[in-house]
């Protein structure tokens, strides 16, 4: 019983290590909040939207935060010393509670960013951080750029690090979603307003709060004075009255240039969903305003009729990335999430080398247990890695295109039994059956071949042509690897 006694200590003070770190108070000067904080109480500092986050800058080997996730669960983003492709994401259930940040790192000055991914309903409070170490350094210097966004469900990351449409809040982020990716493209701060089922009358009641469920407190737009404001509503007001939606467009512009007088401001819209998405006719709404610091940008919403994962979203930020280069002259930084949508016409990744964070790499399947991607094997026929179909796996990805365009694919194929290549066409609604379908299927064998298709776009349909979609499936008792895939649209 006396070993036990005196041993316990010691598995207390190891269980959070905060009695032997140095005490900050939230109120440090070298602590830097971005985001819609309160600090009313400057010692216990609350957020609600996603995106939020602190920086500070340690002299020691390690961090530790007292959190408080009011009555949600949240999660958590922590970035040490800006490496992008190492962070860590954590989990913080409801109460008052230690949390370790960083452990372990050499000592000397390390940065560290906390970014809060979710909104779960729940207001997120800090109460304390301990160093272990020195303490706390000067703090990292402001980005020189500010970006505000205002959104639904994509914005918010719904099913952000999952390739199904996956809605539990493990899989939502925005830290690789395409505000984060698009703020660090544009080395801009970012606040992030949204939430999932977010309309154009919700926002305009909610654009200047300081959490989604309640009026007050309210935000001073004061604080933080964005060079871009970046404007993702409307796919949820489909089905009301167009003028109603034009009218709603206006009110909230009309709010957020009296509160940003100088900002320039991007309505941006996903087009290829339904037929009278609002997409349709904001580039009107935008000439309508007159407003020389104003302009309009589409997303080509063609990567399913599900919400965009990272690789889609990465693609949206590319998409913006390059309309602030075109507008405002802004030379963006590369991106550090792949890039799922395909360039002129190609499709991306198409040799599945590269993946984002959570693992995704651009192309979508049907049932994941009979679709892998396998890695570091000399056995690829291009670079290191390949797609694995068993039988009945598929693979699939869209393009842009339209009415009497030619589809040219290669790709190269091996394995027992057949494999289904299946080119199609479809229009701007992404639940609608396709509208012209073209299916080749190709005898396998066991090295690798390839298979060129050439397939005409009708000249003449219903609905014009969106996009085309390559489909590669595993025929029944089948097995067949992928590799090295092309497309070309003439």
């Amino acid at each position: 019983m006396k070993f036990l006694l005196l041993f316990l200590p010691l598995v207390l003070c190891g269980s959070t290590g905060a009695d032997l770190a140095v005490a900050v108070p939230m109120d440090d000067a070298a602590i830097r909040y971005v985001g819609r904080w309160d600090q009313s109480d400057p010692l216990a500092p609350w957020c609600a939207w996603q995106g939020s986050s602190l920086t500070v800058n340690i002299q020691g080997s390690g961090l530790l935060a007292e959190i408080d996730s009011g009555s949600s669960t949240e999660w958590f983003r922590v970035i040490v010393d800006g490496d992008q492709t190492n962070t860590r994401r954590i989990t913080v259930t409801p109460g008052r509670k230690w949390i370790v940040l960083a452990r372990g790192l050499t000592q000397g000055t390390h940065r560290i960013d906390l970014v809060k991914e979710t909104y779960a309903g729940g207001n997120v409070r800090l109460h304390g951080l301990r160093v272990r170490g020195l303490g706390l350094a000067p703090p990292p210097p402001p980005r020189p750029r500010r970006i505000e966004f205002y959104g639904d469900s994509n914005l918010a990351g719904y099913s952000l690090e999952h390739d199904e449409n996956r809605g539990h809040n493990r899989y939502v982020g925005v830290h690789f979603g395409f505000s984060g990716v698009l703020a660090r493209r544009m080395d801009a701060e970012y606040h992030n307003i949204s939430a999932s089922g977010e309309t154009l009358s919700g926002m305009i009641d909610r654009f200047d709060r300081m959490q989604w469920y309640g009026e007050q407190p309210q935000w001073d737009f004061q604080r933080f004075s964005p060079d871009v404001v970046v404007v993702n509503l409307g796919a949820n007001d489909v089905g009301r009255p167009e003028l109603a939606i034009r009218a709603d467009y206006h009110t909230l512009l009309d709010q957020l240039r009296s509160v940003h007088p100088t900002a320039h401001i991007v309505v941006a819209n996903g087009r290829g969903w339904d037929y009278d998405e609002p997409a349709n006719f904001t580039p009107q709404v935008v000439a309508q305003r007159q407003d020389p610091n104003m302009s309009w940008v589409h997303f080509p919403w063609i990567f399913e009729q599900w919400h965009g994962c990272e690789t889609d979203q990465a693609g949206f930020a590319d998409v913006l990335a390059h309309h602030l280069e075109q507008e405002l002259g802004w030379t963006p930084l590369p991106s550090d999430v792949l890039i799922g949508l395909g360039q002129d016409g190609d499709v991306a990744n198409g040799s599945f080398e590269h993946t984002a964070p959570f693992g995704g790499y651009a192309w979508r399947y049907r049932e994941d247990a009979r679709t892998s991607r396998i890695r570091n094997s000399p056995q690829a026929k291009d670079g290191n890695s390949f797609l694995r179909l068993q039988a009945h796996g598929s693979t699939q990805q869209p393009v842009p295109a339209t009415n009497g365009d030619l589809v040219e694919v290669s790709l190269w194929l091996r394995g027992q039994g057949s494999a289904t290549v299946t080119i199609d066409f479809r229009d701007q609604e992404m639940y609608t059956a396709p509208m012209h379908v073209e299916e080749s299927v190709i005898p396998l064998q066991p090295q690798w071949t390839e298979v060129r298709l050439q397939v005409p776009a009708p000249a003449s349909t219903p609905r014009p042509i969106f996009h085309a979609r390559l489909t590669v499936e595993a025929d029944a008792g089948s097995g067949c690897d992928l590799d090295q895939v092309r497309m070309r649209i003439r």
